[in-house]
């Protein structure tokens, strides 16, 4: 495989390991019975919140690096 390829496995490996904990979340969320307490319900939205803020610093770590490989290979 061309290393390209490989590169690009690897990045869609780690954004799908970086998300999986965000998907976790919404499937105990979606578990929950609607009359749920309204305290487990701001929990799941903070723990949710810091997920996605966690989510989205890998994401952009991930592409920068890409970014940045991609700029060292033109020069």
């Amino acid at each position: 495989m061309p290393p390209q390829h490989l590169d690009n496995l690897t990045l869609k490996d780690e954004i799908i390991n970086a998300f999986r904990p965000i998907e976790q979340l919404f499937k105990i969320m979606d578990a929950s019975a609607p009359d749920a307490d309204e305290t487990i319900i701001r929990c799941y939205a903070e723990i949710g919140l810091e997920l996605t803020g966690n989510f989205r610093e890998r994401i952009k770590k991930l592409l920068g690096r890409e970014h940045e490989g991609a700029e060292n290979a033109e020069g």
